[in-house]
């Protein structure tokens, strides 16, 4: 980042505490550390790169002999690295993992602590009273157990052969290449590739329908997921679930009829991308707020809205509101 040319031998001989490369008592790629040296440089280079953007390096010469000249226009692009504080307490990250505990199901406890002196003060902890951080969610679900074991799968990249029987179906086998976990409203679901399902990628298994144990199969290569893919896939969608050729409404309005709802929506926003498009206040029309969110109409969506009953209504689209309406109009008949 001195803005000045540099080879491999500049860099070792100030690693050395030499006032140049003229020093080095021998070439540089006979210096100890010397494949060190070339994969940190590596690795820097390509941090720079991810900030600043291609183009910022200029090399001249052969593999042996490169130099190398950044001419990036931001002088210290590694800043927010070199003073990223790491945890160097032991006691500190330690505590921490105590106090966590009441986050975790008990079966990941379980696995990962198995035999160790932490699981045990946790559990006298827990017993005594004396944690103080939890999840409001009951942790106690139908296959929680498979959690570290699906965990590891996905980590170690292991194709399954999983019995799944949905509720209304008939029990069948997947080959399945695990790629995601993750748990919404209490539940949680491995989201992978199923060989001869669809869609390809994103197919989406329920753990507590999962019949006993999934096994390993070694005689299958892994299907990754494209790169990112998992981002995109839950980008635009409250919960888990794409209903087939849902659409993506850019814009979904809603309105809040009460100070509270708005500020609870406000605060604690149903998508990443709700925007207030109007304060709250009296206007002519009534008193109320609204936002706006990009989202596809799924049924965690529809259930987020209708869990505040009276205080949101959907604006529009039209599409949409009608949607509402029926849904509305058939939970009022159960209780004509």
């Amino acid at each position: 980042m001195s803005h000045r040319w540099v080879t491999y031998a500049d860099i070792m001989a100030d690693y050395l505490g030499l006032n140049s490369s003229k020093e080095l008592t021998c070439n540089v790629t006979n210096c100890d550390n010397y494949g060190e040296l070339k994969k940190a440089f590596r690795d820097i280079r390509n941090a720079i790169i991810e900030r600043v953007g291609n183009g910022c390096f200029e090399e001249e010469g052969n593999n042996r002999n490169k130099r190398f000249l950044y001419i990036g226009k931001d002088n210290d692009p590694l800043a927010d690295m070199r003073n990223a504080k790491v945890i160097n307490n032991l006691r500190q990250y330690w505590k921490f993992c105590q106090d966590s505990a009441g986050f975790f199901p008990a079966s990941w406890l379980e696995y990962f602590f198995k035999d160790c002196r932490d699981l045990l003060e946790i559990r006298m902890k827990k017993q005594k009273g004396d944690q103080f951080l939890s999840a409001s969610l009951d942790r106690m679900h139908t296959n929680i157990e498979l959690l570290p074991f699906l965990y590891e799968a996905i980590e170690h990249k292991q194709v399954l052969s999983i019995s799944y029987k949905p509720y209304d179906e008939e029990e069948y086998t997947l080959t399945f290449h695990p790629h995601y976990l993750k748990e919404f409203n209490g539940r949680w679901h491995l989201f992978g590739h199923a060989e001869g399902q669809t869609p390809k990628f994103g197919y989406n298994i329920a753990l507590d329908r999962v019949v006993g144990k999934p096994r390993e199969i070694y005689n299958i290569v892994f299907q990754p997921a494209p790169c990112d893919f998992y981002n995109a896939f839950f980008w635009n969608i409250i919960g888990v679930s794409h209903l087939p050729n849902a659409k993506v409404y850019d814009s979904i309005r809603i309105r809040a009829h009460t100070l509270k709802v708005f500020m609870l929506t406000e605060t604690k926003k149903l998508h990443h991308s709700q925007q207030t498009i109007v304060p709250f206040g009296r206007y002519d029309d009534g008193e109320y707020g609204e936002f706006s969110i990009r989202v596809e109409v799924n049924n965690e969506f529809i259930g987020s809205v209708l869990q505040m009953g009276a205080g949101l209504e959907i604006v529009s689209p039209n599409e949409v509101r009608d949607l509402f309406k029926q849904r509305v109009k058939d939970l009022a008949k159960l209780y004509e």
